[in-house]
């Protein structure tokens, strides 16, 4: 029996490859940066 894949709402699967090789390509320091700027945004 086969599955169906499920994506958060308005995501398909373009969206998710694009996404898990924007985090595949980031070095640690970005990544530690990303990190960090999202704890100083207030709006999210």
């Amino acid at each position: 029996m086969a599955t169906q894949n499920q994506f958060p709402l308005s995501w398909d699967e373009k969206r998710v490859r694009q996404t898990i090789e924007h985090y595949d390509r980031q070095s640690e320091d970005e990544a530690v940066a990303e990190d960090e700027a999202a704890f100083e945004r207030p709006d999210k």
